[in-house]
């Protein structure tokens, strides 16, 4: 699914740790992506309905469903914005809200 992103060229399993991915951009831009496994299989509690994730859910099921290049730039914000939610201030986040809204309804 990573290297399903346009941007992304490589994703690489780093050894010996197996909790974590090395993506690269096509500009040459490194990422470590560290994986938070759940052995139930259940989402952790402070991620149940938190504004943040549901950002970042609407904007990955939209992502997932063939996209075209104005809606991934859309997800790629939202992603963004979700992923940073702490910094954000209030009407970033409120508008955040509203286009995630938008996205589920379609």
């Amino acid at each position: 699914m990573i290297l399903n992103h346009p941007g992304f060229v490589t994703a690489d399993a780093d050894s010996p740790r197996e909790d974590t991915i090395t993506i690269q951009t096509r500009n040459q831009v490194r990422h470590l992506l560290v994986l938070d496994i759940d052995r139930d299989n259940a989402i952790a509690p402070q991620d149940l309905s938190t504004p943040a994730f549901d950002v970042a859910l609407a904007a990955d099921r939209l992502l997932a469903s063939d996209p075209s290049d104005s809606e991934r730039a859309t997800t790629e914000l939202l992603n963004y914005v979700a992923a940073n939610w702490d910094k954000q201030d209030l009407p970033l986040r409120e508008h955040a809200q509203a286009v995630a809204r938008t996205l589920r309804t379609r």
